[in-house]
């Protein structure tokens, strides 16, 4: 009896009743809206910590699927799976979750129907160094390429006092390997229902 009083008072008992496991993990991952990260330069983020910070944007209603198995959902044009640096970005790719998915959401055109804000979450992932990653870095057109390949370029935005979000803003990292939960630090809301 006394080693079961001391599991009560553990953080899964409460009131003498066992919280069920999905509610404790949705309760300790929710964070607060990243608004401004410190992302420095990507690659010797990874270098430095073993690990790249990256956010994922998608529909609320796929959030106690993907804490319990992951992000395992690929493009099925890509069969990639797509991540970001800045977490505003992926808050505007969540726009698409409600559609099913980028692939959907570009294909019914005009007709397409936007996720409200108040229904998207962004995960924030320490998505490991040696995740595999797409070393060509498509999906990203342009300036947005060369941004994820130049660390002068980088600097010298620094210099001019740009914030690091704005400088990875619509850039992508993509790799073909599911992101197992136990890299999903959290999430964030940036509008939440009131």
């Amino acid at each position: 009896m006394q080693r079961l009083n001391e599991h009560m008072s553990s953080p899964f008992f409460i009131n003498n009743d066992m919280l069920r496991l999905k509610d404790f993990i949705t309760e300790k991952k929710e964070l607060p809206y990243d608004k401004n990260p410190k992302i420095g330069w990507w690659k010797d983020k990874a270098k430095e910590h073993g690990h790249h910070v990256v956010y994922h944007g998608t529909h609320k209603k796929n959030l106690p699927n993907i804490l319990k198995h992951g992000i395992n959902h690929k493009d099925p044009d890509t069969g990639m799976i797509s991540v970001t640096h800045d977490p505003h970005t992926a808050h505007g790719y969540a726009a698409m979750s409600g559609s099913g998915g980028e692939k959907n959401f570009r294909k019914v055109g005009k007709k397409a129907v936007h996720t409200p804000h108040e229904d998207r979450v962004v995960l924030k992932i320490h998505l490991p160094k040696d995740h595999p990653i797409d070393g060509h870095l498509r999906g990203n057109v342009g300036d947005k390429h060369d941004n994820l390949k130049s660390k002068e370029k980088y600097e010298k935005h620094k210099k001019a006092d740009g914030q690091d979000h704005e400088y990875y803003q619509t850039t992508e990292l993509r790799t073909s390997k599911d992101i197992h939960p136990k890299h999903i630090v959290g999430y964030m809301h940036r509008v939440k229902k009131s």
